[in-house]
């Protein structure tokens, strides 16, 4: 039999009417264990803690937070940050100053690369904005504003800024493209020294943390920035394959970004016990800088396992309520009964703590799931 043969004969969920009428749902509904996003979330005590310290950084008039989620792999920590990451930009829809930043580690990763990513986040019409509320400043108020930065490179830029919007200049669109290229630390040629009045490149992370932070300054004085929300997944890949130095350096400049911004920054960090243990001892200085430790733990009940399968049943249900065949009324059996869950998952507590784990992670879970609810779609 050909593959076209095979795959056409095969009868997924969708195109089974009676699935539907029987279940209430048109696909598997758990993620397979290679599907790291679009999962829904399921919330804990965790979010308590996270929801508590968005409420300190929104009460303190944005004094910086920095919280960790610690978690071995599997038990949901790339999900949570996702769930926030969403949350966030919904909740600041309506409001200005506000950017929701996620960062994804690079195969080869340098914190250069997250400051980049905040500064092409804020981009060319956030520098438009600096220099047109410059523009309306009287001489004295923008000297004081602009004294705030405190790079001379800078500086520099933000008179230029201010001089090409307070002149109405069709220059202005030019020079703040050149000034987002050298704040992301690209080449330096002739057309920023001549637009901006800059002949160094930001090549350094110390030298870019610098200008971000003078960035952040200004424009929190001006109003046009009240946060920025920074989620960073799988620091523990700042692992044994890279050197020691690179490691330290990496973690060094978090450090002094969390130190240079005592205001409008609210950063998310994902990791392991083991990595998190591991740089604290590499750089006791930084474990002063992540106190607020919130901890993603494995399954360790069989209550939990069903509510966890119950969770995702319910949301498939949900989320396919619209494309439901019409004149059909969807089913409400379930795919599995509570039974077979907790035996499912109490087998797999045994397997866990036979290779020294305790629990069972929710991604392991999930996939297991995902194989008895295929027997179950494959049995019609």
């Amino acid at each position: 039999m050909s593959l076209r043969d095979k795959l056409l004969k095969s009868s997924g969920v969708g195109a089974t009417p009676s699935f539907y009428t029987k279940f209430g749902i048109l696909e598997n509904p758990f993620p397979a264990s290679s599907q790291p996003t679009g999962h829904p979330h399921l919330e804990s005590d965790v979010d308590d803690q996270i929801v508590n310290a968005i409420k300190q950084f929104e009460a303190y008039n944005h004094a910086t937070q920095v919280i960790v989620v610690e978690g071995t792999q599997g038990v949901g920590k790339t999900n949570l940050l996702n769930y926030y990451q969403h949350e966030l930009q919904d909740y600041y829809r309506d409001e200005k100053g506000f950017y929701i930043i996620r960062y994804y580690p690079d195969p080869e990763p340098s914190f250069d690369a997250i400051v980049r990513k905040i500064f092409q986040e804020l981009g060319e019409n956030h520098l438009r904005q600096i220099g047109e509320e410059l523009s309306e400043r009287n001489e004295a108020e923008a000297e004081r504003i602009i004294g705030l930065a405190r790079s001379s490179d800078v500086r520099a830029v933000l008179y230029t800024l201010r001089r090409v919007a307070k002149e109405e200049s069709s220059e202005l669109g030019q020079v703040c493209e050149a000034a987002l290229e050298w704040f992301l630390g690209l080449r330096l040629y002739k057309k920023h020294s001549q637009l901006l009045g800059v002949f160094f490149r930001l090549d350094t992370v110390e030298s870019k943390t610098q200008a971000l932070r003078d960035i952040v300054y200004v424009s929190s004085e001006l109003t046009l920035l009240n946060g920025i929300f920074l989620l960073l997944d799988e620091l523990e890949k700042q692992d044994y394959s890279l050197s020691k130095t690179t490691i330290l350096k990496y973690l060094s400049a978090i450090r002094a970004l969390i130190d240079s911004l005592p205001r409008n920054l609210f950063m998310m960090l994902a990791l392991t016990p083991s990595a998190r243990n591991r740089y604290f001892l590499m750089l006791p200085a930084i474990a002063g800088r992540l106190q607020n430790i919130v901890t993603l733990k494995p399954l360790q009940k069989d209550d939990d396992a069903v509510n966890l399968y119950r969770f995702y049943l319910s949301h498939e249900r949900q989320r396919t309520k619209n494309e439901a065949v019409t004149g059909e009324t969807p089913g409400s059996a379930h795919l599995l009964t509570e039974e077979i869950v907790k035996d499912l998952f109490n087998r797999m507590l045994v397997e866990s703590a036979n290779r020294g784990v305790k629990g069972v992670t929710h991604r392991d879970l999930l996939q297991r799931l995902r194989d008895e609810a295929e027997a179950v779609i494959a049995n019609g």
